[in-house]
């Protein structure tokens, strides 16, 4: 299992469209990801779907945390540590 903590950095957080285009990056991987925002529920969700990524509810600020595990894990996680901390495509 592979496991990032990233902080969210661009202004508006996880709206529709960074929110797409996370889920459109995870899909391309075999291994199974979940993410939940640092906090005291620590609820998980599947970030291969954009209603899931949505209910995070994730601002500027926050601190999410990608886990994977599978085939690509790795390759996964570079690519999500990467696509956050670069402002989510905005």
């Amino acid at each position: 299992m592979e496991k990032v903590t990233v902080t969210v950095v661009n202004a508006v957080g996880l709206h529709a469209r960074p929110a797409s285009l996370l889920t459109k990056l995870v899909k391309g991987f075999e291994c199974d990801i979940e993410v939940y925002k640092n906090g005291n529920d620590n609820k998980r969700h599947q970030p291969k779907s954009i209603l899931s990524i949505m209910a995070l509810g994730a601002v500027q600020g926050d601190k999410l945390t990608f886990e994977a595990k599978g085939k690509d894990e790795k390759e996964a996680i570079k690519a999500i540590e990467d696509f956050v901390r670069n402002g989510c495509g905005e």
